[in-house]
Parts: C-alpha cells; structure tokens; sequence
C-alpha cells in the first residue's frame, strides 16, 4: 500500500473541509492525517493506487457547500504507515497562497437550534457551526484555526469540545464553537457606559422592551456596530435622524421574516434568493404602495420608491427579531462621514451619542465591514452592487488576468477599495468608504496593513489614481518611496473600462469594444473633470474616443453638493434659460453667481454626474444634495412614475467627438415651460441617455458596449438600455463588484495587466520578420 499526498488551494478553510476529508476517509476505510496550511489542505494517506483516485475524486466532486477549489495535486510521497485518520497541527511553514474565507450568515440548522427550548443552545446569542459564522472579520492570522482569530483566549467547555472532536458531529473542527456553558461574555450598557446586566437572556427582554418604549439601540454585528430602532414608530425613526444628523439619506430595514418583508415591497424570487443567501446582504426593493406592517415610509427613505431590507445574519440578531417580530431600522454605527465603529470601546465613547444603550461582547472585531448592498433589474433580474462588503469580501475569484509579480492598487478616494494579487489568488478588500477625513484614512491603512500581514506580502509594484491630490494617491507614493517600489498612475476612467472589461473577460478581446464610461468625477489626461466619458478599445489600444461636452466646474466640491449649481452652470449661456432658476437663490447668490460666470473658468468637466444634477435641480427635484447621489435618484424615481411608453428622446449630436447636451437642456427648459409632467420628462432625459450611447456606436462601428461608473448603479437606465439596445448591441456590466468606485483598485490592476500584456504583443511583433 503507497502513500499518497493530496494539496488542495483556494477557499478550503474555515468551511469544514478537514472535517470533511475526514468523514470521506471514514466512509472508504483510509487511514492518514489532513491539516490546514498557509497554502491549503494537506492530506496523507495510504491507499492503493485505483482507492487514492476513487478518494481524491471523492473530494474534488463533493466538497462542503461553502468551499471553492482553485488548486489541486494528487502525488505518491515517501512511505508513511496510518493507523487512523486523524486532523493533524497546521503547518503555517509555508507562504500564503489561499483564498480568506469570507462571514457567513446564520445557516438554518443553527436557527433552529436557537429558537428549539429542548436545544442546549436554546437562545444563544452566539451559535455558529462548520456553515456559519464569522470567519474573516475575527481572523488574526493564517492558517485559520481558533488560536488565530479572536476566539483564541475564550476556551470551550467539555461538550463543546466532544462536538469539537466528534467526526460525526456539525461542529467537528468549528472553530468558532461555544455555547451557554462557555459562552462569549456579553454586555449590557446604558448611554453613561454603566453595565447594567451580563446575562443574555435578561439583555433580550431589555432590548424588546426599550424598543416597545421607541429607544435607540446600539448592537454589535460581524463587522462592526449596528444602531436599531422601531421602524413603525415616527418618534423612533426621526430621534435616529436628529441624532446622527442624517436628514435624508436611506435608512436599511432589518425584518424577521422574508414573508414580513413581503408584505411592504415587491419582493422577486431573485431578492429573496439574495437575502436567504451565506452573504445575506442589504437587498434594494421597490415598494408597495400601500405597506402592510405600518413602517415610516416617507421618514425612512423620503422621495424614494425603493427600501434597503436585510434578514438577520447572526444569531444574537436573529434572537432580536424572534422577540420584537416588526420591522427595524438597522443603520450603521458611525459618525457622520466616518468609517463603522467595531471596537467595544469606540462605541461607548462615540454611540452613546445616539444610542440609549449599547450591546457589546468579547469577541473582537478585527476586520471591519459594513453591510454589502445590492439591487436588481427589473425585468431580467441582473444584480447591480451598490456596496461590496460583509459576506463578498475579500476574495475575487476566479481572477480574469495574471500578474507576473504582486501588485498593490490603491484604489479611487470616494468609495475606496484597495485591489492586490498575490500570486494567483486576487482580493478586493471591502467598501472603506470616502477618504477625505483622518478616521477614513486610518481605517484604510488599518485594512491594508492587515491583510499585508495576513498574507505575509510586500508588493513588487504599486498602481495609484492619476489625481495628484487624492489621498490614496499620495499614500501610494509614499509606500512606494518607503518600499523602494516602482509607481505607476492609472487614470480613474480608464480604470474603471478595464473593470467592467475584466470582469466579462474582455481585456485581450481583439475587436473594437465601446466603453462608456460615466460617473460624477474623475482627473483627466487633458486636468480637466471627467466623467461622461467613451473610450474605445481596439487590440492594444485604448482611448478616449467621444465624451459630453465640457461646462464649467464650478465652486470645486460645492457642485457636487448643491445640483443647482450645476443647473447654473448648464444655462450659463442663454440669460432667459438661467433666469428660469433664479428662485433657487437668494438675491445675494444670483448677483455672486453672474459675477462669477463673468470670470475665466479655467477648469471644465465632462461629468454626467452632475449633469444629472443639473437637469434634478432644473426639475425642482432636488437643489442640496444631502447625501452623495440623492439628485439622481430623485430624477430616477421620477421617471419611473412616468407611464408613457411612447416617450420619446431629446435630440443630441456629436461634433468634434463631444456630445452636445445642449438641445436635450433645451428640450427639458421647453417641456417644462409647457406644464409637461416631470416624470415624462425625466424619462425622455434617460430616454436621451440611451440614445446617447447609440449614437457614438454607430459613429464608432461598434457592436460591443461595456459600462460602468456610478450613473451605472441606476437600474432604470441598465433597463432602458437593454429594451432599446439589447437587441442590436451586446451590453456588458459590472458582475462581482460595484459600478461605483469600489471597482477602481479592481481596475488599476486589470489595466495593468492590459497593459503588460500590449507591451509584449508590440514588442513580439516589432521581432517579426518584415514578410512584405
């Protein structure tokens, strides 16, 4: 009988695949031994050659539910004599070359067991299995196994371990495993940070009853702080807005039931599918027009036909819903603008300005994460990635181009992500959100420096954003200088085409490929704001093929904030059409504003973004943006209350590769002036959109178009342009990651991956021989 050695790699830790070979093992009467390492499972055993096969394909075939195989051998090895199967020691020798196992929400069995008073979990706040649980947020280092994640000082009590080392036990190997006998310590506090009770089942009572009383409180989840309170209470909800100073953005919902949810939106199979998912992320549903469980639709989500609704992914939340049995608002724990608040003593200094209590345990957060947040299409249900985070983070797999050597991207400044290869496994790290403010920039350089760390990493190379002042940029240059490192800038849009590129496995496509590329800003090569760009692709090059034509930027970021300036910068050119909004300023700002636009305007943009702002505040939609994209938003909700199918779009035209946007802003100022509804006239602006895109692909000659940026997020428009263009054009979107920024790091490298790639099919064929 031979020995034989079998590696696999990929996501093969911390989803019950050592328990798993064990019981393959068991049931073929093999003996030998399986163990985790930095690079895998490893597995010995003895067997004859035709048994090792008949084994090895056994686990290849059938692994655990949440396992991904990326890599695996099968080889003969020096003699070894078993008598048993058995899991042995990890071996963290090695480098590591894995994929990180993501959070996973609370599987079924284990809400079962919760709700069943005969389990010996019954009510335990903390249950998890080899399915569920947290993995990445709690994981100090690799291999994963307990003494490397936060679990490492809170021991299991005797039962716990004979699950532990029953090989046919759900928890053989879970190395998350407690229960009431040795339970994680949990923590009741009021908003002065006095402990008020230690005992879980007391905590749950008090946490039904404050929110009965309409109190805010502050939970702790996976990755971070969740602040709750009664949905269906007008007081609750409103205090929630007075307190984080939060006047309109969207508040998520958690339910305890997708039946419950049902009952307020339209919700598809797709949604429900999503929000039953291991990710189980926040899912965006449009909704009904009467709710069925009294919620605060208007103060929850105010102007918008759409709500964020989610299921409870641990137990402790599930335990909260089983209680209260309603709607909650669950919204992350955070300062205004700042990053989600993880650790037990940010949240008794920062959230008892919110909240009347605080629910802690000792279960440290490493890694924080907010909720993941995704919508779908309409009519052919195409999921749209708004926020890619708890339970999608941080692997990309399987990686749609190789690096010769591990580089660092950087990623964009506003809905950051960093990008990195190691080897052949590729990560995007989670949302890290905007990078403007010192907690944001800590918690980015938090993030990076521990991944670097469990991946036991230095890049050979570092991608930035070719914006010279964004801080991800410089913090790129200054790694790089410490590093010794070579530093090359990408710029913004053309790293987003190599995402949306990627990600359809396009980028050594040798046709021509439209790109279009629109968001809200981006440095362009000419200095200029960017952002209603097309680029095309054809072989080894990309370039900047058409894009809107430029107005003027005006006030820097105060544009973006208040879509009336926008509007004046869209009219400038015509006194009357600038008068039709003086009523959005006082006469004090009318009289800045002429003057202002009597000036030189040295810097323009191309931006889409606020071209839609523009159009919002023409609309009387929306003229202060509180939150990032709400103009938009409000146009889209808009033009979906319109019921005219027969609408048709404002005429536009190319010239000198710009789009002129001009006679659709007069088309709008006309219809407007002609008592046209709002919402017929919002959806002859999207209509255009469409048209837009048509347009330039006929003038390029091209049957492939690839979009992404964050007017991508809009799902009226992916719906718009597969009805008009579906049909004569193949469309390509984003699949694993957001439209948004958060693909940008993605992007850095998916370029330059292109771009090394180019570089040597020019170099191969400047060695041809010259046949002619």
């Amino acid at each position: 009988m031979s020995t034989w050695h079998i590696h696999i790699g990929g996501l093969v830790q911390g989803v019950g695949f050592r328990p798993f070979v064990c019981r393959a093992a068991g049931s073929m009467g093999i003996s030998g031994q399986v163990s985790n390492g930095n690079d895998g499972v490893h597995i010995l055993f003895n067997a004859g050659s035709e048994e090792a096969q008949l084994f090895y394909s056994k686990l290849l075939q059938q692994p655990p539910a949440n396992a991904l195989i990326r890599s695996h051998n099968m080889e003969e090895v020096r003699p070894q004599t078993f008598s048993s199967f058995r899991i042995s020691e990890s071996d963290p020798s090695a480098s590591p070359d894995l994929l990180l196992t993501p959070d996973i929400a609370i599987c079924p069995q284990c809400l079962q067991e919760i709700r069943n008073p005969d389990n010996r979990r019954a009510l335990y706040p903390f249950t998890t299995c080899l399915e569920c649980g947290p993995r990445y947020s709690i994981s100090t280092a690799l291999p994963y196994d307990r003494c490397h994640t936060t679990m490492a000082d809170l021991p299991m009590c005797m039962a716990c371990e004979e699950e532990y080392n029953d090989i046919h036990d759900r928890r053989h190997f879970s190395q998350t495993n407690s229960c009431p006998d040795c339970a994680i310590p949990m923590h009741l506090f009021d908003n002065n940070g006095v402990e008020i009770t230690k005992d879980p089942e007391s905590i749950l009572l008090i946490v039904n009853e404050s929110l009965r009383h309409g109190h805010i409180i502050a939970v702790k989840g996976i990755g971070g702080y969740l602040l709750i309170c009664d949905a269906t209470k007008y007081y609750s909800v409103s205090t929630l807005r007075e307190r984080k100073h939060r006047p309109a953005k969207p508040f998520a919902l958690l339910y305890p039931s997708a039946e419950m949810i049902a009952a307020d939106v339209h919700l598809s199979e797709k949604e429900k599918k999503a929000l039953q998912s291991k990710q189980a992320p926040i899912v965006l549903c449009t909704l009904k027009d009467e709710t069925g469980t009294g919620i605060c639709t208007e103060l929850i989500a105010p102007g918008l036909d759409k709500i964020g609704v989610m299921l409870p992914y641990t137990a402790l939340l599930a335990l909260i819903m089983d209680q209260w049995n309603k709607p909650l608002v669950a919204t992350s724990g955070n300062l205004s603008g700042s990053p989600i608040i993880y650790t037990d003593e940010d949240a008794l200094l920062w959230l008892s300005d919110f909240a009347d209590f605080i629910i802690s345990y000792d279960r440290e957060i490493i890694t924080p994460q907010d909720d993941s947040v995704i919508q779908f299409t309409r009519h052919n249900d195409t999921p749209v990635i708004l926020r890619r985070s708890r339970g999608m983070a941080p692997n990309y797999y399987p990686p749609p181009f190789s690096l010769e050597k591990n580089v660092l991207a950087m990623g964009a400044e506003l809905k950051s992500a960093f990008a990195l290869n190691k080897g052949d496994n590729l990560f995007v790290s989670q949302y890290l959100g905007d990078q403007e403010g010192f907690e944001s920039q800590s918690a980015y350089e938090y993030t990076l420096s521990h991944l670097l760390d469990m991946l036991q990493m230095r890049p050979a190379h570092i991608l930035a954003d070719s914006h010279p002042g964004y801080y991800v940029t410089q913090k790129g240059r200054e790694l790089a200088e410490e590093w010794k490192l070579p530093l090359t800038l990408i710029q913004h849009h053309k790293a987003h085409f190599a995402a949306v590129l990627a990600e359809n496995g396009l980028l050594s496509h040798s046709g021509k490929i439209l790109g279009v590329i629109w968001d809200g800003t981006g440095y362009g090569e000419d200095e200029q704001v960017w952002g209603g760009e097309f680029f095309l692709l054809y072989g080894p090059q990309m370039e900047r093929y058409c894009h809107l034509s430029y107005f003027p930027h005006l006030l820097n970021d105060k544009m973006s904030k208040e879509p009336r300036i926008s509007a004046v910068s869209l009219l400038r050119k015509d006194i009357d059409q600038l008068m039709t909004i003086r009523d959005l300023f006082s006469p004090q700002e009318r009289e800045f504003y002429l003057k202002l636009l009597q000036q030189p305007l040295p810097l323009s943009t191309s931006s889409m973004g606020r071209l839609l702002d523009g159009i919002a505040a023409i609309l009387r939609l929306q003229s202060f943006n509180s939150y990032e994209g709400e103009a938009a938003m409000k146009l889209e909700v808009a033009a979906r209350k319109c019921t005219d199918t027969s609408a048709a779009p404002y005429p536009v035209s190319i010239s000198q590769n710009q789009l002129d946007w001009a006679p659709m802003i007069a088309g709008v100022l006309q219809d407007q002036a002609g008592g046209l509804q709002v919402a017929l006239i919002a959806r002859k602006v999207f209509l255009t959109l469409v048209e837009m895109i048509r347009l330039v692909a006929q003038n390029a000659g091209v049957k492939k178009i690839a979009c992404s940026g964050g007017v991508f997020q809009n799902t009226l428009l992916i719906e718009l342009l597969t009805e008009q263009l579906g049909k004569d054009y193949k469309l390509y979107f984003h699949r694993e990651l957001s439209p948004n920024d958060e693909c940008i790091g993605f992007g850095q490298l998916a370029y330059f991956a292109w771009e090394q790639h180019s570089l040597k099919q020019q170099a191969r064929k400047a060695l041809e021989p010259d046949l002619t």
